[in-house]
């Protein structure tokens, strides 16, 4: 996203019972109070011309560091939660460049990229792509993971903060020792983390009660156990001749560890096949 070409829009701040009316970027004579003016200087000290706007419930400096253009957010409490850079393709990692040009999207446009960098999680890289009427955010790892895609169907490819509830930071510190927070999202009332443990890309499953329900990764096939291969190499051959392991997931789970293949077949849907550690199909 240029952070400059956002779209301008109006908001209304309320203080004390009275309404006031916040502009966009072009107002430059818009400032916040002391508090978060001291946040963004302590966290941007060299931070050069500097522009406020006041975006839901927080407060956003746009500005340039580095010769790179910025977006600095500020919550009410005068607390850093996200900052924003649209950066260059060549300043990605290279593990991110690599993974992109080996993956589908290598020959799409691409419109810009973004780095995201949030209250304790590790920098996520967005690069935004298209073709023809088709647009999709890819959500990289600095070690190339592809943490996930997202379809842009409103062409807002604005970016928000997002923080990890600390009954789930709780959770994963007593789980996954040492873990790191790579990204947070939810659906349908699931929430899913994104972590790096154990030199693994690992995603964990909560409720709505912040209850764990599963954690998963990939997995190749030569870390599959053999009596687990044997199970589905049968299943394959006995009941859905034609289809191919595609892709395979180590699944933590309260009552056992399965592992998920996901088996697909040209011109057809693809199957999803969970086996449990001694080598039993689990319905």
């Amino acid at each position: 996203m240029n952070i400059k070409n956002k779209k301008l829009w109006e908001q209304r701040i309320f203080f004390s019972g009275f309404a006031f009316t916040s502009c966009d970027d072009n107002d430059d004579n818009y400032t916040p109070d002391g508090k978060i003016q001291e946040a963004f200087i302590t966290k941007y000290p060299n931070a050069q011309r500097v522009e406020w706007e006041k975006k839901y419930d927080h407060y956003v400096a746009d500005f340039y560091l580095e010769g790179i253009e910025r977006e600095a957010w500020i919550n009410a409490q005068g607390e850093w939660v996200m900052t924003e850079s649209d950066i260059r393709y060549t300043d990605l990692p290279a593990e991110v460049q690599s993974v992109f040009q080996a993956s589908e999207y290598k020959d799409w446009k691409i419109d810009d990229v973004d780095m995201l960098e949030r209250v304790e999680m590790e920098p996520v890289y967005v690069i935004e792509v298209e073709q023809g009427k088709q647009e999709f955010d890819l959500h990289y790892a600095a070690d190339g993971t592809l943490l996930k895609t997202v379809e842009d169907t409103d062409n807002n490819n604005e970016h928000h903060p997002t923080t990890v509830p600390e009954a789930l930071k709780t959770a994963i510190d007593n789980r996954y020792l040492g873990a790191v927070i790579l990204d947070i999202d939810v659906e349908k009332g699931i929430t899913e983390i994104d972590i790096r443990h154990e030199g693994k890309s690992k995603e964990v499953h909560f409720n709505a009660q912040n209850e764990w329900l599963y954690t998963s990764w990939d997995v190749r096939q030569s870390e599959v156990p053999t009596e687990v291969m044997t199970t589905i190499n049968n299943a394959i051959s006995q009941n859905h001749k034609g289809y191919k392991i595609d892709d395979i997931e180590y699944e933590e789970r309260p009552n056992g560890d399965v592992y998920v293949f996901e088996l697909e077949k040209e011109n057809d849907r693809d199957i999803y096949v969970t086996v449990d550690m001694e080598g039993n199909i689990v319905k």
